[in-house]
């Protein structure tokens, strides 16, 4: 899927859409939180810079700084309204050219952002221009047909709205997925490595699921008032789920790369 810079810009104008998107998770089972696993696969020491591409709410940012305070640890975006709430230093900056010169950082961190870019082998060489040799680049993304629940909950609603063209669920993350994301970074990194973490997502209300979808706007091809009868169809089959179950459940892999 051609990825559509405007859309994706608009999206990520401030921090509310990706926050109702990670909120969800918080009902996850077993818990888990990727900034834990993000720390754990960086070096203990000896990081002297790390860049946090696509920083979005900063969470990441602010646990490396904190786990490595003699660190310089800076939080790039592409979007400026992204870093309002991230200490300096900060910037604004395009993954696939970035503002500092060759060999320079020891780590950096490519969190669930590489399927928003337009060139990801572009962007994937320029993380390893930037870093000093056997430096470290993590990259996380979803895997191949994650949140299938959700995705058929979207598909319904939208087939029977605003029709099944306007944005099918996933199909920018195919971008860069468990499937397709081994290619663009075996072929920079001599040593790639994946860390895998499945949970069971069990939401007890529609609200989290609705405001989940509702983040999507932007991306779908269609006026505001058929997105909102798509969510107008989607909330009256959750209504209806809920009146027999206790929770709407999907499963959740996120994926981990490790490159050196």
């Amino acid at each position: 899927m051609a990825i559509d810079g405007e859309r994706v810009m608009a999206n990520y104008t401030g921090t509310g859409n990706l926050k109702s998107r990670i909120d969800i998770y918080r009902y996850r089972s077993p818990a888990f939180d990727p900034v834990d696993l993000a720390v754990e696969l960086l070096p203990d020491d000896g990081l002297g810079l790390v860049l946090d591409v696509g920083a979005g709410t900063g969470r990441y940012t602010r646990r490396l700084r904190t786990a490595h305070p003699g660190c310089a640890v800076v939080a790039i975006d592409k979007s400026p309204g992204m870093l309002t709430e991230v200490e300096a230093p900060a910037m604004v900056a395009d993954a696939q050219a970035l503002p500092y010169p060759d060999d320079g950082a020891d780590a950096v961190l490519a969190m669930h952002m590489l399927y928003h870019v337009p060139d990801i082998p572009a962007a994937v060489a320029e993380f390893r221009r930037v870093l000093k040799p056997g430096g470290t680049l993590l990259a996380s993304t979803n895997a191949a047909g994650d949140m299938a629940e959700v995705a058929a909950l979207w598909d319904r609603a939208a087939r029977a709205t605003v029709g099944p063209g306007a944005y099918s669920f996933g199909t920018a993350i195919e971008n860069f997925d468990s499937a397709s994301a081994p290619a663009p970074l075996n072929a920079v990194f001599d040593a790639v490595e994946e860390f895998r973490r499945k949970g069971l997502v069990a939401v007890p209300e529609p609200g989290p699921v609705l405001a989940f979808l509702a983040s999507l706007r932007s991306w779908a091809d269609c006026e505001d008032a058929a997105f909102d009868a798509l969510l107008e169809a989607a909330a009256g089959e959750l209504d209806g789920h809920f009146a027999e179950h206790a929770t709407f459940d999907f499963t959740k892999t996120t994926v981990f790369y490790r490159c050196r």
